[in-house]
């Protein structure tokens, strides 16, 4: 006869009852951590909204050929290779989109410049040059014009729209588009560029 063992329901118990501890453990470390990573991509996606817009604009210019006429049909045409800055006031990486630098005199097209997509670093300014040649064909008014080469300066505006996103882990993207609108002075004398004020 086989001796049976009195405790043998006792043991099983106490097994079944280390199971679900050890189950309750399991399930409560994987709720924690699903809830802390929840919470952070909550918060991530709360806090992209505050991303600042970089800055973009002309910083200064130098120049090629250079041939302003102040004779009875004033006219210009001159090579400008305009240094172009992006400031990026953030973190995170700001990557852009190619996008077209327009050039005015008084309201008139007069050039453009093309910017290639790429990107700037966190906390970082980006420059580069930007050749863009300026010509008089598109001016109407020549008395305008010989007032301006007579006075030797040449009022420009430029004007563009600039795309691009910040990637956040990898799962969001925050869309920004940076306005340029800058007003310049270019000096015929001295052939620079000065009062270069941007919004």
């Amino acid at each position: 006869m086989v001796p049976t063992n009195p405790y043998a329901h006792v043991n099983q118990d106490l097994s079944n009852e280390a199971r679900r501890k050890r189950r309750r453990r399991y399930l409560t470390s994987i709720l924690i951590v699903t809830g802390f990573v929840v919470g952070i991509i909550i918060l991530l996606s709360l806090t992209a909204g505050s991303f600042r817009t970089p800055r973009f604009r002309v910083r200064s210019a130098t120049f090629g050929s250079f041939n302003v006429a102040n004779s009875t049909t004033p006219s210009f045409d001159i090579v400008m290779n305009t240094e172009v800055g992006i400031r990026n006031r953030n973190f995170r990486r700001f990557r852009y989109r190619s996008t077209t630098v327009d050039f005015f005199y008084r309201e008139r097209k007069v050039g453009e410049g093309t910017v290639w997509n790429d990107r700037v670093k966190g906390r970082d300014t980006r420059k580069f040059i930007v050749p863009v040649i300026l010509s008089s064909s598109n001016v109407t008014s020549s008395s305008e014009l010989e007032s301006d080469v007579n006075g030797g300066v040449l009022p420009l505006r430029s004007s563009s729209r600039l795309s691009g996103r910040f990637r956040i882990l990898i799962v969001f993207r925050k869309y920004k588009h940076v306005n340029m609108d800058c007003s310049m002075e270019l000096v015929i004398a001295t052939r620079e560029l000065r009062n270069i004020s941007c919004r």
